[in-house]
């Protein structure tokens, strides 16, 4: 069954997105972070149902990291864009993303096997990159001092960096020979 309980969990923190990214715009920061930690929370259970309950699926093999670079990646612009997150660690989150999309895409349309393998760096990623935002509103909603966070942020952005390389260079190192092309 393809509409299983991990992929309904997937499916609504994709359509939480939206939501998240116009609280964020209207700077509702308390809604914001009411929506982002069950968007968290619905990303932490779908990949534990999955495996409990044995529902992995390709459509969630795939579905979920899209899921997941969709609320990273709405939540660092939009946050940059409302001055909450510095603009150089957006640039980085969107630009590992972006990179790491068109790399699937050239692998898929050379004709190689794509496989969605997420990395042990990727997920750790993942998380520094929720629990960073997570930071940002409960500072915001909190008023905490947040005299800290700089150095999250540049934890984040060296993680994201070094895991992107890691991917791609791993990536690379599993692709099969290319065949000489005609002259």
């Amino acid at each position: 069954m393809v509409l299983n309980i991990p992929n309904s969990l997937t499916l609504l923190r994709l359509f939480l997105v939206p939501l998240v990214t116009i609280a964020i715009i209207y700077r509702e920061f308390e809604l914001t972070l009411a929506l982002f930690l069950v968007a968290a929370l619905s990303d932490l259970l779908d990949g534990l149902f999955a495996r409990l309950l044995d529902q992995c699926t390709l459509l969630g093999l795939y579905l979920d990291p899209a899921a997941d670079k969709m609320l990273t990646l709405s939540c660092y612009l939009s946050l940059a864009f409302i001055g909450l997150v510095p603009a150089w660690l957006a640039v980085v989150v969107f630009f590992k993303d972006l990179f790491m999309i068109l790399g699937a895409a050239i692998i898929f349309f050379c004709g190689w096997e794509l496989k969605v393998e997420p990395s042990r760096w990727g997920k750790h990623t993942t998380f520094l990159q929720l629990i960073t935002v997570a930071a940002v509103l409960l500072i915001v909603v909190t008023g905490w001092s947040g005299s800290w966070i700089s150095w999250l942020f540049y934890l984040t952005g060296l993680l994201t960096i070094f895991s992107g390389g890691h991917y791609i260079f791993q990536r690379l190192r599993t692709l099969p020979e290319q065949p000489q092309l005609p002259a």
